[in-house]
């Protein structure tokens, strides 16, 4: 069987499309990543001029995640008067007509830092930098002075989920150093907005990690260390939720532990079991991830069949970057779902 191999996660497919008259060429690169056995696309936009004009569009993205923004204020300078102002596209590049002479520009988005420089300066792409997140936009946990937390807290990647799932295709490790001494309390999750009441179980499974830390490595999962009873997530529930496992007692000690969600049923709105569309199906957020702990399944390139085992997607992209590019991938490509456990320190 011949794999997907990760470039950017998983497989690259590179389409060129010219999208104006004024040879901008745009090389869209669709990133598959599993998503119950479906795949989302993402999208990470270059642009490469093949004319002798002076640069007169850009696009605005995120410096951290490298989404699109849009509806961003600029204005253009003469002599330091301002002499144009405008929005940006809302969904595509922001040209500037050539029969406006400026020398400087500014960008202006709330939450954003405003910026400007000189026009010889500007490139296709131009980053802002937020200077102010919203909630929605990053993992928040409230401060305690008797839980301490494991697992990252870093910023959402709004293109970037996992569909729950009723079969074991990805979750987090746990490692045993990190569960060292604690007794956990919580199970906390980031979910987008519910669209149809969900069930689900949370399975903690013993796992070993197999294979090289430096190029490839697969998980062994071992016995199923505890399950839930079936939860739900009702319509409309969204962002953190939080699962109380205080009374289980658990304990890890001298164990890594593989935590996966699993999906149970869809319910309508008379209580009847569905199968929605998979844009109306419950997703896992993903963060922002400077671990490797992140597993999921891969799949067959031709047949799309998913593999046996699960592999380490951020040890693949790191290591499929650095003998390839010679260099690290962008922080945005690195990512993992935000799952985190709650803990008190043993006494």
């Amino acid at each position: 069987m011949v794999l997907k191999k990760l470039n950017l996660v998983n497989k690259l497919k590179i389409k060129i499309k010219s999208i104006t008259k004024s040879k901008v060429i745009v090389s869209k690169i669709e990133t598959i990543t599993l998503n119950n056995s479906k795949y989302m696309k993402y999208f990470l936009i270059f642009f490469s001029i093949i004319s002798f004009a002076q640069n007169n569009k850009f696009i605005p993205v995120d410096d951290e995640t490298l989404e699109f923004i849009e509806d961003v204020k600029y204005s253009l300078y003469l002599n330091k008067k301002e002499i144009y102002s405008n929005q940006t596209s809302k969904d595509t590049v922001t040209f500037i007509t050539n029969n406006i002479i400026y020398d400087s520009i500014s960008f202006y988005k709330l939450n954003y830092k405003e910026f400007g420089f000189l026009k010889d300066s500007l490139k296709e792409t131009v980053l802002l930098t937020k200077k102010i997140y919203e909630l929605n936009e990053v993992v928040v946990i409230g401060n305690t002075k008797n839980d301490l937390f494991i697992g990252e807290k870093s910023r959402f990647i709004k293109r970037r989920y996992n569909i729950l799932s009723e079969n074991i295709d990805n979750g987090i490790i746990f490692r045993e150093n990190e569960l060292k001494d604690v007794l956990i309390s919580k199970l906390i999750f980031y979910i987008d907005k519910v669209k149809h009441k969900t069930t689900y179980k949370i399975k903690f499974f013993e796992a070993d990690e197999i294979g090289n830390p430096l190029t490839s490595q697969t998980l062994q999962l071992g016995n199923l260390f505890f399950e839930s009873p079936t939860l739900t997530l009702e319509q409309g529930t969204k962002d953190k939720i939080e699962v109380d496992l205080e009374s289980y007692s658990i304990d890890f000690y001298n164990k890594n532990i593989f935590v996966t969600i699993v999906l149970q049923n869809y319910f309508d709105e008379n209580n009847n079991i569905i199968k929605p569309e998979t844009s109306n199906r419950t997703k896992l957020k993903h963060q922002i991830s400077k671990k490797t702990n992140y597993y999921s399944k891969m799949a067959d390139y031709y047949t799309d069949e998913l593999t046996i085992d699960l592999h380490n997607i951020n040890q693949n992209i790191n290591y499929e970057f650095a003998v390839k590019f010679f260099k690290k991938p962008h922080k945005s490509i690195l990512v993992a779902p935000a799952i985190l456990f709650s803990a008190k320190k043993k006494n």
